[in-house]
């Protein structure tokens, strides 16, 4: 989806049935993310396509999430899809994440970012000094919530986050302030009762 369409709430639909197939080997991998990266458009729709096809599809995220900012409404809508639905981000992509995190070029390519390292949990803990630089930094609303998300996902490891987050809070927008507050409870919370239970 679109900055302009997130923000007036309406979003461009690419069409697809899921059709719940298992999650797909490496080689196929390989070609999905050549495809996505070299090839025309009608393959780089195709492909994502075919991605949406399947569940719990890992090592496309840095071509997909690419895609998601690029400036054709298609691919950018169906790359939107597939990342919603179908792709899983893995520990070995947390490196790709962070860069796109920081990617200046398009605002969808953080927000993207910051949503995949947010799956990941605890094992995007790498990521919390970029995402606290997203939630200062950044000028695109939806990326600054997402990033809080993420670190509230990343939970008790993430206690480095937890200035940021009380500073963002005191002048955030009521959404943002939810969720900043929401990450440092979380955070503060289970981080207490895992040194509690460490003692």
């Amino acid at each position: 989806m679109s900055s302009a369409d997130r923000e007036n709430g309406m979003s461009l639909r690419v069409e697809l049935t899921s059709l719940d197939q298992p999650s797909v080997g490496g080689e196929h991998r390989v070609e999905w993310c050549q495809s996505l990266a070299e090839g025309s458009v009608d393959l780089q729709l195709l492909t994502l396509v075919d991605i949406c096809q399947h569940s719990n599809v890992s090592g496309v995220c840095d071509p997909v999430i690419r895609l998601a900012g690029c400036r054709t409404d298609s691919l950018r809508s169906a790359a939107a899809q597939s990342l919603e639905g179908s792709v899983q981000p893995s520990v070995s992509e947390v490196p790709a994440l962070i860069a796109l995190l920081s990617d200046q070029s398009d605002s969808e390519i953080s927000y993207w970012a910051a949503t995949l390292l947010g799956r990941l949990g605890p094992q995007a803990v790498d990521a919390t000094q970029s995402l606290c630089d997203c939630l200062q930094d950044s000028s695109f609303l939806p990326a600054k919530e997402r990033a809080a998300w993420a670190l509230m996902e990343i939970g008790p490891t993430a206690s480095d986050a937890i200035p940021v987050l009380q500073s963002v809070c005191e002048s955030a927008p009521a959404r943002l302030h939810l969720l900043c507050h929401r990450a440092m409870k979380v955070i503060g919370t289970m981080g207490s009762l895992v040194a509690q239970r460490a003692a």
